[in-house]
């Protein structure tokens, strides 16, 4: 009889953290789908140093059984989005685990809710790293397929933890492909083509406070109502985008403004998923080099995210917006594009979607469980 233990890791002991986020890499990082985030980044987060970490606590569990390690999982409450969303919502987030380990996952969890509830969390959702921008849900299909940057690859017993461990799969995300030839895309390419109320331009990195805080305003006031956003601040915006700055390509970082007035934004992202498969984990002076080397050649691409201000809506500034960067990747020699991740709620989205030819699936879910 084996003995499953949990010891809880302290987000400021920087040497256990180190441990924490290599785990996942060690106990899956041989299938060749999987994509290692970047050490860094994430120790940064955890041991909160991060702007996205300025109003959440959070700690650190890992579960044992018989000495070796088999799972591990971080516990986080994010005030930010509690007083957005008016709920006492917790998240465990940054999870992994090795196959075969049930009752080390259950241990896992359970320590991780009790936690929690003490933080007078009465709901929690998972996998959820604190905030949207940080990393949401698992895969949940097409396991044999390369997932799209910035997601990763999860093997399929993760969904299988979480529902076992008594979460409800309540958050589909549907990936929509959009294929450049098709009648659809033609007729809407035509429509924006004709559109003279609105004007697309890129993000113009000679203005980039200015330009970067003006999408922050309508990504901020077109996402209020998604679940698993809330209003992000100027740090946090600067401390993501500040990081991809040097790569960005300003075309797929649209502004779109109606009879003059800012109304939307676009923002589109290349599959740098091989690229960064490659460095797996470590982002030094060598993978720099090739970062900046490699970051214009891609063969995948797609629409990361779109949003309208609710007055110009029904202007075709969504549409415009959309078709100008799909017009980046043809000119790029691409057939094809992404539109992703899609809440399945937002009908209003995924409709969107398929005006312009979209095919979708659902890949990836968000769970929760209410405590009693």
């Amino acid at each position: 009889m084996t003995e499953t233990t949990v010891r809880e890791i302290y987000p400021g002991n920087i040497g256990a953290l180190k441990s924490f986020v290599a785990m996942e890499r060690q106990w899956i990082g041989s299938n060749p789908l999987f994509v290692s985030e970047i050490d860094a980044d994430v120790i940064r987060g955890l041991s909160g140093r991060s702007e996205f970490f300025s109003e959440t606590e959070h700690t650190l569990f890992v579960a044992s059984n018989a000495g070796r390690d088999v799972a591990r999982c971080a516990a986080l409450v994010n005030r930010k989005y509690q007083k957005a969303k008016n709920e006492r919502v917790g998240f465990i987030g940054y999870f992994a685990a090795v196959p075969g380990e049930q009752l080390g996952v259950r241990a896992l969890f359970e320590r991780s809710e009790s936690w929690l509830k003490d933080r007078g969390v009465d709901r929690i959702i998972a996998p959820f790293n604190g905030a949207a921008l940080l990393g949401a849900g698992a895969r949940s299909a097409a396991y044999d397929e390369d997932p799209m940057f910035p997601f990763g690859w999860q093997p399929p017993y993760y969904a299988e933890y979480l529902v076992a461990s008594g979460y409800k799969p309540t958050y589909p995300f549907w990936y929509y492909s959009i294929s450049f030839g098709s009648e659809r895309y033609l007729a809407a390419k035509r429509r924006a083509s004709e559109n003279q109320k609105v004007v697309v331009r890129p993000i113009n990195k000679k203005r980039w406070n200015q330009d970067l805080e003006t999408f922050r305003v309508l990504f901020n006031e077109s996402f209020r109502d998604e679940w698993e956003f809330h209003p992000l601040t100027n740090g946090e915006f600067h401390e993501f985008f500040d990081a991809i700055k040097p790569v960005l390509d300003p075309r797929q970082m649209l502004i779109g403004a109606v009879d003059g007035e800012p109304a939307g934004f676009c923002l589109g992202m290349p599959d740098w998923n091989p690229l960064f498969r490659s460095f797996q984990g470590k982002l030094g002076l060598v993978q720099l080099v090739r970062l900046m080397l490699g970051v214009k050649r891609y063969r995948r691409a797609g629409l990361l995210g779109i949003g309208a201000l609710p007055a110009y809506r029904g202007t075709g500034l969504a549409q415009c917006l959309a078709i100008a960067l799909y017009r980046r990747y043809e000119e790029l020699g691409l057939k094809e594009a992404s539109y992703y991740p899609v809440n399945e709620e937002n009908a209003r989205s995924r409709n969107f979607a398929e005006s312009m030819g979209g095919t979708g699936r659902v890949l990836a879910h968000c769970y929760d469980r209410r405590l009693n």
